[in-house]
């Protein structure tokens, strides 16, 4: 595969390896990954989390952090930068400054998951008291005034999901609607034959807004089929929520709580979770298109979800209504999983394939350095 002529800088709110273990630092971190190993030379800045050093080398990727509070920091890393092309992934005030330092470079950004103003309420109401006084400052760095000027101004903007398109457009006011980017997905080559009785599996934070007691409720209420609530809370007072919740539901007997993994350093442990999975379930208030629906797509699971972006759980699965999860299952195991699954693995194939997605990636990369005759 070809690599970008020339350095690559992505910018991001968070990086898979320290403090939220989200979407955003997955993809950001596959992407860097990916186009290493493809022979290109790419730096990350991102904001410093706890235990994080202010230079790591990490797979090849050099991972640069700044304290968040030294936001002047964030300045001098984006002037010192080698690359041509700054990639956000997601629009946030890094995408600004890098736009305001270098004009003459190419400015890509990739709306991941764009918050309208019905989202951050939603926002609000799950979050927690703490999270609660800090929403207004994550709407104005995200999705804010500056942010709007800024994505007027850049080269590009992509988003991972079709829906998205007009939505960003509609948000941020833009002549046309966002560019289709893929996220990039592992999809392994053979799958072995899924045993019964039918496993269900989440994957998810144990965060307020993603509602993981809808999921663990159906452990109890379904005793002849097993359950895999993978994942664990993202902050202190979510820590105690994730503590409540394993000490209220401990002791059911077809119900599996293994905690956080880590898709980077043990690919292999939920490579096989997966592989053993019927029906990937989804219990968020609210979502983009989470990498989640797309990695359990590619092992052949069917999808169970109230949300329905791209109208994925409509078509490979089994859209919820009215919250009622325990209706989903009996419909989904009613239409079978097998065959759904089968289609969103064909689908996740032809359009999220990692080497596809990521030469998606270097052919803009290059048609924009070629634009600015960089």
């Amino acid at each position: 595969m070809s690599h970008p002529s020339v350095p690559i800088c992505i910018l991001a709110s968070q990086y898979f390896g320290w403090g939220i273990y989200g979407g955003f630092g997955s993809m950001s971190r596959m992407l860097a990954e990916s186009l290493v190993a493809s022979g290109c030379e790419v730096e990350v800045i991102v904001p410093r989390r706890a235990g994080q050093e202010p230079r790591e080398i990490i797979n090849g990727v050099c991972v640069r952090s700044f304290p968040i509070s030294r936001p002047v920091e964030a300045y001098r890393l984006i002037r010192s930068s080698r690359a041509r092309i700054f990639h956000s992934q997601d629009p946030t005030l890094l995408t600004a400054a890098a736009r305001a330092i270098h004009p003459g470079l190419v400015h890509l950004v990739t709306c991941r998951d764009p918050r309208d103003l019905h989202d951050w309420w939603t926002e609000f109401l799950y979050a927690t008291p703490a999270r609660r006084v800090i929403t207004p400052f994550n709407y104005l760095s995200e999705s804010g005034p500056v942010i709007a000027g800024a994505l007027g101004r850049v080269d590009g903007v992509y988003v991972p999901a079709h829906f998205l398109r007009t939505k960003v457009q509609r948000m941020f006011r833009l002549p046309e609607p966002a560019g289709f980017m893929p996220n990039l997905i592992d999809v392994p080559a053979s799958l072995p034959a899924r045993a019964d009785p039918p496993v269900f599996v989440s994957v998810a934070r144990w965060d307020r807004r993603k509602r993981p007691e809808l999921f663990l409720d159906l452990a109890a209420a379904f005793p002849a089929y097993q359950f895999v609530a993978v994942g664990r809370g993202s902050a202190s007072a979510e820590s105690s929520y994730d503590a409540s919740l394993r000490k209220r539901y401990e002791g059911i007997p077809n119900l599996e709580m293994p905690g956080f993994i880590n898709r980077f350093t043990e690919p292999e442990r939920m490579h096989a979770l997966l592989c053993r999975a019927h029906v990937f379930v989804n219990t968020a208030v609210r979502e983009g298109l989470p990498l989640t629906f797309l990695e359990a797509a590619a092992h052949g699971c069917a999808i169970l979800s109230a949300v329905d972006p791209d109208g994925f759980a409509g078509r490979y699965g089994v859209r919820v209504d009215d919250d009622d999860f325990a209706a989903g299952v009996r419909r989904i195991l009613d239409a079978g999983p097998a065959a759904r699954g089968a289609a969103a693995r064909a689908y996740v194939l032809a359009t999220y394939e990692k080497s596809a997605a990521l030469a998606a990636h270097i052919r803009e990369y290059d048609r924009h350095a070629a634009l600015k005759h960089l």
